[in-house]
């Protein structure tokens, strides 16, 4: 992979991860207090919340891990 793919699929992943990061936290946490109700609660609300967070931690941590192999 030469480097223009590379600072590509990094930034593709950062801001993947970042994006469902803050869905999460605005949705499921209602951190701003602009979702009141997400459409989904107990069990199945859990499990997408926690899978948002799961995808938000993998796509940061791997964008992060290609950006300093690539440097």
């Amino acid at each position: 992979m030469n480097d223009t793919q590379n600072r590509s699929g990094e930034q593709l992943l950062i801001g993947v991860g970042g994006l469902a990061l803050v869905i999460q936290l605005v949705v499921f946490q209602n951190s701003l207090g602009i979702v009141s109700n997400p459409g989904v609660s107990g069990t199945l609300g859990d499990i997408v919340s926690g899978g948002l967070l799961l995808v938000a931690v993998v796509c940061l941590a791997g964008g992060v891990y290609l950006r300093q192999r690539g440097s």
